[in-house]
């Protein structure tokens, strides 16, 4: 294995072991409030880079946006060349932890991205993250758009 291999096998599993998706196990002494932000997925939470294409529509064009997702639940989703906010609001879990609840309450424009034009200000949308890539379906009528977003922070090697 090569030194670049190496690196890269090592980065990949430090980050999964820090970034998993487990629930914390120990709630009981846990408000209500405190177990549902421990229910929030952490390895959603930073700051992410849209690829140019989603992954069902090559002709859609979303490489301008930008996400930021913080460990309490909110986000902001927003054009990096124009300085817009696109979505802005709190993500919430559905009850079986397999979907995500974008919840726009910001009260700016609300203005879904390239292929979820009719998204509603309360929409479930599915996930998948793993360290370096967390993509968002959204659905509507059995058509769906991925949009796939890198970690800012991930290394070059995974970048490229």
């Amino acid at each position: 294995m090569t030194a670049k291999g190496v690196i890269l096998f090592t980065a990949t599993v430090g980050a999964l072991l820090l970034c998993s998706c487990a629930k914390n196990e120990d709630t009981g002494s846990l408000t209500e409030s405190q177990q549902e932000q421990s229910d929030f997925p952490r390895c959603i939470v930073g700051e992410w880079k849209c690829q140019e294409t989603p992954l069902d529509n090559s002709e859609l064009y979303s490489g301008y946006l930008s996400l930021i997702i913080r460990s309490d639940g909110n986000y902001l989703m927003y054009d990096a060349e124009a300085g817009n906010p696109c979505l802005k609001g709190t993500i919430e879990t559905d009850s079986n932890d397999l979907d995500l609840i974008f919840v726009d309450d910001s009260g700016v424009d609300f203005a879904p991205p390239a292929g979820w034009e009719n998204m509603s200000k309360r929409q479930e949308i599915g996930y998948f993250a793993d360290a370096y890539t967390l993509k968002l379906t959204y659905t509507d009528n059995n058509n769906s758009v991925t949009l796939v977003f890198d970690a800012v922070n991930a290394p070059n090697e995974v970048k490229n």
